[in-house]
Formats: C-alpha cells, structure tokens, sequence
C-alpha cells in the first residue's frame, strides 16, 4: 500500500492503472495520468497489459473508488512477481486529502 502523500511524489515515475469499469471512470473522479482497464479484464490479460503499457517495468500503482479491487490488483500482480501497491484509501480518499 502507497499513502496518498507518497504517491503524489512519486505519481509521474509511475504507472497508474485504475481498475475501474468503464462507466465508474468516466462518471466518478479519476486521474487524468491513469490508464483504465477494468479489473477482470486486467486479471485476465495482465501480460499482454504490461507490455503494452509497462515496457520499463515501473513500479505499478492500482487505484479505484476506495481501494477494493486495486487492492487484489495490486495482490495478484505481487503474487506474479511484479512490483505493485495499491493507493491507500483509493482516490475518495486522496482527492479528499488534495482537493
């Protein structure tokens, strides 16, 4: 898990991937660097997704309304082997901090 105050220092070295559907990124806040791909669909082809999108194998950070499903993001990447958290508190809870 990342605290909010440690991702805003480090959200540009990283990749952001919010794992919401689409619908819930579109409708609800997000952030503008994140790159939605809806949770299952991540689960499923999470190689073809970070090769696509993660070729210097950044530190991957995982985000969605509260943290619930970038939380098993985030566990599933880690038991792959790749380096992953999940935002704490997900973005209420930044956006809460921050704005």
């Amino acid at each position: 898990m990342i605290s909010p105050e440690d991702y805003k220092r480090v959200k540009d070295k990283v990749l952001t991937i919010d794992v919401r559907t689409k619908g819930e990124f579109e409708m609800l806040p997000h952030f503008e660097w994140a790159i939605n791909i809806e949770f299952t669909d991540f689960i499923k082809n999470y190689e073809y997704y970070l090769e696509k999108y993660n070729p210097d194998n950044k530190l991957i950070i995982t985000v969605c309304n509260a943290g619930n499903r970038s939380g098993q993001t985030a566990s599933f990447l880690k038991e792959h082997g790749i380096d992953a958290l999940t935002l704490q508190g997900g973005i209420y809870g930044y956006n809460k901090k921050f704005k």
